[in-house]
């Protein structure tokens, strides 16, 4: 399987290689447990069940310190958050990942006003886990902006799944709202027919796995010189989209996603975080 690309297959739990065996610093109070211990110790308490405690103690603080269990913990109801939550979430794991592939991260750190967030939903509107719903929600700066994008190359919205059989299933839920969608994923067309389709068409909302939209920003057309066949010098929203798969992975925890993920974070979208503020994550 490349790059999320595939349908889904139990190979690319085999090897989460990219989070394993790199520490992370947790803080714990552990004055609380010993004053416990010294008073079960004071009163007789049996040497070898202060053992097996200890035991236990060290396990738990070994599996609280475990960067894999963490991330994977803190991606659950990401979505569901506040800014402040993911963006703290979203900036640890782009750490991670990047430092695990030997690249240098030369980019500020994420702040929750880079995540766009639903203002209808303080107003009673139910989301509904509908990517149309949430689209209409208040997360873009227009909508009616949406529906008259005629910008080729960078579509207005750019939605990251985790496989292409999940950004079928979004763009079958978008398909309501009667706005052009391009397929940026390896099920339906190869990557030269999207790079010629991605010059001669404008596309509001682009539906795209990790690895095919890394490929398309770094791939020109043949003969080209304007840079990557997608771009995002006009692109305003970067949904991502955080459904869970069968063994509770999201696009940013799988072993198969998250390292395109985070490149192309770094890549396309870090520099023009830099060039201007309208560029905005969103956790869907």
């Amino acid at each position: 399987m490349s790059g999320g690309d595939d349908l889904e297959s139990d190979d690319e739990y085999l090897n989460q290689s990219w989070h394993k065996n790199e520490p992370v610093e947790v803080a714990v109070d552990d004055s609380l447990e010993r004053d416990e211990k010294n008073s079960k110790r004071r009163s007789g308490t049996d040497s070898n069940e202060l053992n097996d405690e200890d035991a236990t103690s060290s396990r738990t603080k070994k599996r609280k310190k475990n960067p894999r269990g963490l991330l994977l913990e803190a991606g659950r109801d990401v979505a569901d958050s506040g800014p402040e939550v993911q963006s703290t979430f979203l900036w640890t794991a782009f750490v991670h990942a990047l430092k695990l592939k030997g690249e240098e991260i030369d980019s500020p750190q994420f702040r929750p006003n880079n995540f766009a967030q639903p203002v209808k939903c303080n107003e009673g509107y139910k989301i509904d886990n509908s990517m149309a719903k949430y689209l209409k929600s208040g997360v873009l700066s227009s909508f009616k902006r949406l529906k008259k994008w005629k910008t080729e190359k960078s579509p207005m919205v750019i939605i990251v799944c985790i496989s292409a059989l999940r950004a079928v299933e979004i763009l079958k839920d978008i398909s309501s709202l009667n706005i052009r969608a391009a397929k940026l994923f390896a099920k339906h067309m190869n990557l030269s027919d999207q790079v010629s389709m991605l010059k001669s068409n404008s596309y509001p909302i682009a539906v795209g796995t990790p690895n095919r939209l890394l490929k398309l920003f770094d791939t020109t057309e043949e003969g080209g010189s304007d840079g990557g066949a997608l771009s995002l010098d006009h692109t305003e929203l970067i949904i991502i989209d955080c459904f869970e798969d069968k063994k509770k992975f999201t696009v940013c925890t799988m072993n198969d996603t998250a390292p395109d993920l985070m490149k192309f974070i770094l890549d396309a979208v870090v520099p023009q975080m830099k060039k201007r503020d309208n560029i905005k994550f969103g956790m869907f």
